[in-house]
């Protein structure tokens, strides 16, 4: 019996014992989400984790934040050198250049191919 189903068969006994009806199924399932977040969010909260969490990543990613660095001990940053020209991979011969009339249409077929 699915879900569907069994509302059917409880809205008939509701309506056989004069009681008000059952919602549909799936009515209420994102509010329950959304309280069931909460709560592991209260959970956390009074179990401390929150703090120890945001301690632990505030340690890992130190490093991303230059203002929590000293600038005493940082030496400026070199100027950035100009990258050299991207060289086709092995990985994706298509990158080469190829004549005109081997060029693709851009959905991987040759224009050759195309009729």
């Amino acid at each position: 019996m699915n879900a569907t189903q069994q509302h059917m068969l409880d809205a008939y006994r509701a309506s056989v014992h004069q009681q008000t009806a059952p919602p549909a199924p799936g009515t209420n399932e994102w509010q329950m989400v959304r309280e069931f977040r909460t709560w592991c969010a209260f959970r956390a909260v009074v179990d401390e984790r929150v703090a120890a969490r945001r301690a632990r990543l505030a340690g890992l990613f130190a490093f991303l934040r230059p203002s929590t660095v000293s600038r005493a001990t940082t030496a400026p940053a070199p100027a950035p050198a100009v990258a050299p020209a991207p060289s086709p991979s092995a990985g994706r011969p298509d990158a080469v250049r190829q004549p005109a009339d081997r060029l693709g249409d851009g959905c991987g077929t040759p224009a050759q191919c195309r009729s």
